[in-house]
């Protein structure tokens, strides 16, 4: 059985791998984004039978060489890059790291909202020049509502530190219902009137198909002036020049971003210059800790796709 792992820390991740399971051949490749070149792999791509990865590292030229893919382990909770492969073939398995990020995410939302409110940047160039400067307050997180776009276990998780906050969390999704550490649920279909109330709007959406594009214009046009815009979802979620328009003509007070649609960002996007933009390079799950949390859900998959058990493994995605 070989086992193809594209990972920044692949190594490790097949150390780990080999010893719990010790009858796999497991090939790690330290990678960040897709291969672009089949022939550096270090076995062909038509021998791997099961590819361990995160979405960003596969592209379709390896779906459709891996004729003996029998299953892909996602190292992320989104599988919207693999399911873009046209060539990957209905028949191979697919499970996902679901439920490892909650800590991860709702550490980067708190992070994104105080930097941009803080004017983080701004303290920074402060420091690096010796500048005191008292001028500026900075506003409470405390008494404001979070509207969080997209319901799942890592906005439940999210919705839950805001509350430490002591803020009003109000959650958006396709599937209205009570859930915990939201004060309520509304319905996709009113997202604007929802991004109405919204001190900070905070996008969570996976690259779903039907997401595309979800926060538009007609949102960020309802959201208040002094409201900020947080996006640890997917970039091709939102209207990229929609936002631009309302950020630049000051229509909201700003934006922490994580995200973007087209990542790297290029060095000429207007968003790297904004005064009301704090940005990151889409580290938000990139925690120190990540192989201790996603291995143990990796290792008892794989135990179970031995066994021929895959109705019992975790996260298999409906496809």
């Amino acid at each position: 059985m070989n086992v193809l792992i594209l990972e920044t820390h692949a190594v490790s991740s097949a150390e780990r791998l080999r010893q719990a399971c010790p009858e796999l051949t497991v090939y790690p490749v330290e990678t960040v984004y897709a291969v672009k070149d089949l022939a550096t792999l270090p076995l062909p791509a038509a021998d791997i039978d099961v590819l361990i990865a995160f979405g960003i590292s596969m592209n379709d030229e390896l779906a459709r060489a891996a004729v003996r893919l029998k299953w892909i382990q996602s190292l992320a909770t989104g599988v919207d890059h693999f399911l873009r492969c046209p060539s990957l073939r209905p028949e191979v398995l697919l499970t996902s790291a679901r439920g490892i990020h909650g800590p991860a995410m709702s550490q980067t939302v708190a992070h994104l909202m105080l930097s941009v409110t803080h004017e983080t940047p701004r303290l920074v160039r402060d420091q690096a020049a010796h500048h005191w400067d008292r001028s500026r307050p900075w506003p409470l997180l405390a008494g404001k509502t979070a509207v969080v776009v997209g319901v799942g276990l890592s906005s439940t998780a999210i919705a839950g530190l805001l509350k430490a906050f002591g803020m009003r969390v109000v959650g958006v999704s396709r599937t209205p219902r009570a859930v915990e550490n939201f004060d309520t649920v509304m319905p996709a279909a009113d997202l604007p009137a929802a991004a109405a109330q919204a001190d900070y709007l905070v996008n969570v959406l996976p690259g779903d198909a039907h997401n595309v594009g979800s926060i538009g214009r007609s949102v960020f046009e309802a959201m208040k002036s002094s409201a900020y815009f947080i996006n640890v979802g997917r970039g091709e979620t939102v209207d990229e020049t929609a936002l631009l328009d309302v950020l630049t003509k000051g229509r909201i007070a700003g934006a922490g971003l994580d995200v973007f649609h087209k990542e790297p960002l290029p060095k000429d996007s207007p968003f790297w210059d904004l005064p009301n933009v704090f940005m990151q390079s889409h580290i938000g799950g990139l925690f120190r800790e990540y192989e201790d949390y996603v291995m143990p859900i990796v290792i008892e998959n794989m135990r179970l796709f031995l066994a021929g058990r895959y109705e019992g493994m975790r996260n298999r995605i409906a496809r």
